[in-house]
């Protein structure tokens, strides 16, 4: 994922220095220990009645960042122009509750990243059945996907479906890290309170993605979300929407990133091999990116069984 930090000496957001080159390829290939999943003995069973009966916030279309119409995805009548919705409730009280149980258990395998302040859990759904089958239900799909408006389905890239993130209070909270994700549909979903912790605070730049180079801190189109208690929800089309989570400078915070995908638009998706060999290795990523970019005659049934995920259609938006 492209990164920068604020930095207040000039008040210019400027990318910072990354591996090239070689140097990029030798950080893919890096050694990477398996974490051994944590014994979970009686996790909660996830339920389609944990999804919360309407989605709905907030709301600002591409077409508000600068995006031109042109530029927007189409199928079937439809516009993929969903920039930001939230926050939002995705889940019942009780579900929630189970959702924070499993998170909380899954934190003895989260690791530290070079390049993320936050501890994190990627492919969290291949240690939890109760994540396994949340992001595969078909009723909690369904509701994703009419709130963005496009066919959602777990993202075929498995290790970056679900990320459990693990953020505590920090030093330096004059850096800020600044990015836009390769994966296009995200919903992150908070499992900490704000009278939890302190920072944290959601924000974005509301302009084009290829906007972003120069941007000075104190530019007008620098905004931040409103901010949602426990169990608030946030959809963010993340390759289009440049974005940063201010450091917790006290307390915990605890967040689910999930990354779905719509087979219809399996062309733009915005991940690149080296960006994901990046997080995961290049070994780890190599077979599921073949998958991804392998061609398909039925968009909607063939990568549905690549993530092993219930069929959504355009008609059932409807």
């Amino acid at each position: 994922m492209a990164m920068v930090r604020m930095r207040h000496g000039d008040g210019v957001l400027n990318p910072p220095r990354t591996a090239t080159g070689i140097g990029q390829v030798f950080h893919a290939l890096r050694a990477r220990k398996p974490r051994r999943a944590p014994d979970l003995p009686g996790e909660p069973r996830w339920r389609s009645e944990y999804v919360a009966a309407e989605f709905t916030g907030p709301r600002l279309r591409l077409q508000e960042f600068g995006y031109a119409s042109r530029e927007l995805g189409r199928a079937f009548g439809r516009i993929d122009d969903t920039a930001l919705v939230g926050p939002f409730r995705m889940l019942t009280e009780e579900g929630l509750d189970c959702l924070a149980e499993v998170c909380d258990r899954l934190e003895p395998a989260a690791g530290d990243s070079g390049f993320a302040a936050a501890r994190r859990l990627r492919g969290a759904d291949l240690m939890s059945p109760f994540l396994n089958n949340m992001i595969r239900d078909r009723t909690f799909l369904l509701a994703c996907s009419r709130l963005v408006g496009v066919p959602l389905i777990p993202h075929p890239l498995r290790i970056p479906t679900a990320q459990i993130n693990y953020c505590e209070g920090q030093g330096r909270p004059d850096i800020v890290r600044w990015r836009r994700d390769g994966m296009d549909y995200v919903f992150t979903v908070q499992l900490s309170g704000s009278d939890e912790y302190e920072g944290g605070h959601f924000t974005y730049f509301q302009g084009r993605a290829a906007e972003f180079e120069d941007v000075r801190e104190d530019d007008p189109r620098i905004r931040e979300a409103p901010r949602g208690e426990r169990g608030a929800a946030l959809f963010l089309h993340g390759s289009r929407v440049f974005h940063a989570v201010t450091p917790v400078t006290k307390g915990r915070r605890v967040t689910l990133v999930i990354s779905l995908f719509c087979p219809y638009f399996a062309g733009r998706d915005s991940n690149t091999f080296w960006q994901l060999a990046g997080d995961d290795g290049a070994l780890a990523t190599l077979p599921g990116w073949v998958r991804l970019k392998w061609p398909v005659r039925d968009a909607a049934m063939d990568f549905s069984m690549r993530a092993a995920s219930p069929v959504i259609t355009w008609e059932d938006l409807c």
